[in-house]
């Protein structure tokens, strides 16, 4: 393309002869008079030319190009001649911009919509609303129309009003409506950048899932660097941390225990949950407290327009959903409880055999708008457990009764307000409590007496907290966010009490932490070279405040994004994160006796330095594939060298903490299929997780727990037709390291005993039986057997009526009843005879075996 000014001398249509027929005229005058007579066509925009203004000639002009330089003289407009044509283009240097910005809600239920993409078709630049549904962007007033789209929703190419009309509310139809109810994820899509997945809570139900239940978190362990830390479990590995290392939001309110039935289920209720995304490196500034990620969740807001429902029932648990409005398009509600029925549906044979269990969950959300720039939100969550395991039951004969409760409780209020066009802030008051209690009830003959002996341990950790964020944008190449907050952490690690009957109570309260927690950010995201390069610097600093010790934290950010032609992009991320509280945990299983405690003078804050590496490619909207390489340095993270549990009340539980170091390396691929009747995942980590302490393993690094060499997921789903899909997924996973003693020397004289019983370190399962030592020569030198499994499921729309929608979900878990790991003892069933040899075997027991499953959904 040949571009000339007017004032060039050599393009020949700006040399053109041409006689004004007058000097005086309009500006429209003289363009058409010069198209009549040349016929040359000339290409303007009434938008910024004021076409009707009187201009004056000189009477020296005789060509084209100098009467459109006459007539267009301080418009700061020019004429240029491309490809045949004369274009009045305006000096890039006299245009204005303003800002347009508002809220994008679904047409439906005035729901907001997160992720949704704003782009200006002028300038070919663009922004995503924020998780409020909030956008801004700059336009310039050349500019008639925005595109606003997302992949769940009709596009919409929008006029703009005039620039001093305000605030521009969008609302965007859904993209099929049918489908919605038909089959809930066919039209959500997962957000994929270097170091971040947003996931749509409507796509959880696109692969087949442990007995019907969704569960947000096991969605996301389909993607490269996530993994679980049993088989089915929903706790979160990522990229070779520990399960601590997690920061979960729910709402903006952190969690300390995600896990329901040993972690077999997530407290997330899929109903109630409307998107979810995580972080894995790349962090934004305004996150901290944890190492490895960060999961961050929002619930459902609530239908403004009409009452709505939902109920669920599967093999394990029943789910209700309603929400509706409270005055319409003004407030709305949400409210969602799901109830386990194992212990309704089998009754006393269950807890007879194995123990008496029950898992609940409720949600609450009101959402009133003040008005068109003051939002309230607030929101409620509790959730409990309770297990009872009597002391015959089937798999694992004990002598005494065991009973489990623990609840989480959050509640946040929130409030966002634009400040301006170019202005959105939020600031949330949150509360937040992890509860649990372990006891147990005894019944033994002492000097020829019956004696009843019942202990309980409780455990609590309470956060208070005030946070605000705020998000400027400064231009459509610049956004700075910065903030604060204020937690306020009442730690309770272990209180105890016993009462031997007949006999005095013992009480022991749990020694009490109080500590104050301060968090200020700030960062800056630019766009330069044409949007060709992304940078985010920003910092995050942490403050603990607490008797006896302060401890401050700077951590640095860092991302830079180049941008290829063909939709592929390289990025490069530095990020420093500190984690101020640790969790003690128990070596056997997921059980919420793990103590969550804070630094102290004598235990340092844990630190990790992440550095990544990515490179993504993406063929127009069907295919993506990305690969990850990173590398992460922690340090003073905390380890106990005993065995600590909810019993372990004593003030010197500090000196049985230990600190090291800890490195994570290891790449990433994923290759997935977003669109079409076939979708599909393919991801596969190559991972190395290592530990170093100087008390431990003679001060030799060893492989963490949680170090998992190969995973690999394999997930597709086919519409047959609308109403009816397929779907499959295959996951394997490298065993988990574990300690096998290269000798063990038989202890006859029971120094190692405990009132005539082993020791729950060395032998977690057998009793009254002579107890061995064991003779270690490095930790975690053995593997389990890796986990794989197969699971199939349909989901099938029976049809509705005018009010009612049916469907139906089934499924097999463990087509091929494979038997996973789940507990590893070496132990001798039997009692020592000094007559005979009894070696010691290794035992593994598995969990699930092959599980078909059904479940029903009613809507209305």
């Amino acid at each position: 393309m040949r571009v000339l000014r007017a004032q060039s001398k050599q393009d020949p249509m700006l040399q053109q002869a041409y006689n004004p027929p007058s000097r005086e005229g309009t500006i429209l005058f003289f363009i058409q008079d010069i198209q009549r007579q040349t016929g040359i066509s000339i290409s303007y925009s009434s938008s910024f030319l004021h076409l009707n203004k009187k201009v004056q000639l000189t009477g020296s002009e005789h060509s084209t190009g100098q009467v459109l330089n006459t007539i267009l003289q301080g418009t700061g407009i020019q004429a240029a001649a491309v490809n045949g044509k004369i274009f009045l283009l305006r000096e890039s240097s006299q245009t204005q911009y303003y800002t347009i910005s508002g809220f994008i809600k679904e047409e439906n239920s005035k729901e907001v919509i997160i992720g949704a993409s704003v782009y200006d078709p002028v300038t070919r630049r663009g922004t995503i609303s924020n998780s409020y549904g909030f956008y801004s962007l700059q336009v310039p007033d050349s500019c008639t129309s925005i595109i606003f789209s997302h992949i769940g929703y009709e596009t919409l190419l929008h006029p703009l009003p005039p620039p001093d009309d305000g605030q521009l509310d969008i609302h965007m139809q859904p993209r099929n409506p049918l489908q919605t109810v038909v089959v809930n994820g066919d039209q959500d899509s997962v957000t994929l950048q270097a170091g971040y997945i947003r996931m749509p809570v409507g796509y959880v139900s696109n692969f087949p899932s442990l007995l019907g239940e969704k569960d947000v978190l096991k969605s996301l362990q389909l993607y490269p660097g996530t993994g679980s830390s049993l088989e089915s479990s929903s706790n979160l590995l990522i990229r070779g941390g520990g399960v601590d290392q997690n920061l979960y939001l729910l709402d903006g309110v952190p969690l300390y225990h995600t896990g329901h039935l040993f972690g077999l289920f997530s407290i997330f209720n899929g109903d109630a949950v409307k998107d979810v995304s995580l972080y894995k490196d790349a962090f934004p500034a305004r996150f901290g407290g944890r190492l490895s990620s960060v999961v961050d969740i929002r619930t459902r807001d609530g239908n403004m327009k009409e009452w709505h429902g939902k109920a669920t029932v599967s093999p394990v648990s029943v789910s209700t959903e309603l929400e509706g409005p409270l005055v319409k398009d003004k407030s709305a509600m949400f409210l969602s409880y799901r109830r386990s029925l194992m212990d309704w549906l089998y009754g006393r044979s269950l807890t007879r055999q194995y123990g008496k269990y029950a898992l609940s969950d409720i949600n609450f959300k009101l959402n009133q708008l003040i008005n068109n720039k003051n939002r309230v939100y607030l929101s409620f969550y509790k959730g409990q457990d309770n297990m009872f395991i009597p002391r015959d039951n089937t798999p694992f004969p004990l002598d005494d009764d065991y009973r489990f409760s623990w609840s989480n409780i959050t509640a946040a209020l929130k409030w966002t307000r634009v400040i301006s066009p170019k202005v959105f802030t939020n600031t949330t008051a949150t509360y937040s409590r992890f509860y649990n209690t372990f006891s147990q009830n005894s019944d033994f003959k002492l000097a020829s007496a019956a004696v009843n002996f019942n202990g309980k341990g409780v455990s609590r950790i309470r956060d208070i907290a005030l946070h605000n964020e705020t998000e400027f944008n400064v231009s459509n190449t610049q956004k700075l966010s910065f903030g604060g907050g204020y937690t306020y952490h009442n730690f309770a690690p272990t209180a105890y009490s016993s009462n031997i009957n007949p006999g005095d109570a013992i009480q022991r309260p749990a020694p009490k932490y109080y500590m104050s927690e301060l968090t200020m950010y700030g960062e800056d995201e630019l766009r330069l070279f044409d949007d060709r390069l992304t940078l985010r610097p920003g910092a995050h600093f942490g403050a603990l405040i607490q008797r006896g010790s302060l401890y401050r934290s700077l951590q640095p950010r860092m991302m830079a994004r180049w941008d290829f032609p063909h939709e592929q992009y390289i990025q490069a991320s530095f990020a420093q994160m500190t984690q101020f509280i640790h969790q003690l945990t128990t070596p056997v299983i997921n059980l919420p006796t793990d103590l969550w405690v804070p630094s102290t003078e004598n235990i340092k804050p844990e630190r990790a330095y992440s550095y990544s590496l990515s490179y993504q490619k993406q063929w127009e909207t069907k295919w993506r594939f990305n690969i990850n390489l990173y590398y992460k340095l922690l340090k003073d993270i905390v380890t106990t060298n005993t065995v600590l549990n909810i019993f372990d009340n004593s003030d010197l539980w500090e000196k049985k903490v230990i600190s090291g170091d800890g490195y994570n390396y290891g790449s990433e691929l994923l290759l997935e299929k977003n669109t079409g009747r076939l979708t599909g995942i393919f991801s596969y980590t190559l991972a190395w997780a290592w530990r170093e302490f100087r008390t431990l393993n003679s001060g030799r690094m060893f492989p963490y727990k949680e170090d998992r060499r190969h995973n690999l997921s394999l997930a597709l789903k086919y519409r047959v037709k609308p109403g009816w899909s397929l779907s499959a997924s295959w996951k394997f996973s490298s065993g988990s390291p574990f300690t096998l003693p290269a000798q063990i020397f038989p202890d006859y004289d029971w120094g190692r005993n405990i009132n005539g019983k082993l020791d729950e370190r060395y032998s977690p399962f057998s009793n009254n039986q002579i107890n061995y030592l064991p003779f270690i020569t490095r930790l975690n030198n053995f593997r389990l057997n890796p986990v794989h499994h197969l699971d199939i499921g349909t989901t099938i729309y029976l049809g509705s009526t005018r009010t009612l929608h049916h469907t139906l979900t089934a499924g097999v878990y463990n087509v091929y009843s494979r038997s996973n790991p789940f507990i590893v003892s070496y132990d001798q069933f039997v009692t020592m005879s000094y007559d005979e040899i009894y070696p010691l075997q290794l035992y593994q027991y598995s969990l699930f075996r092959t599980l078909p499953y059904i479940s029903y959904t009613l809507k209305f």
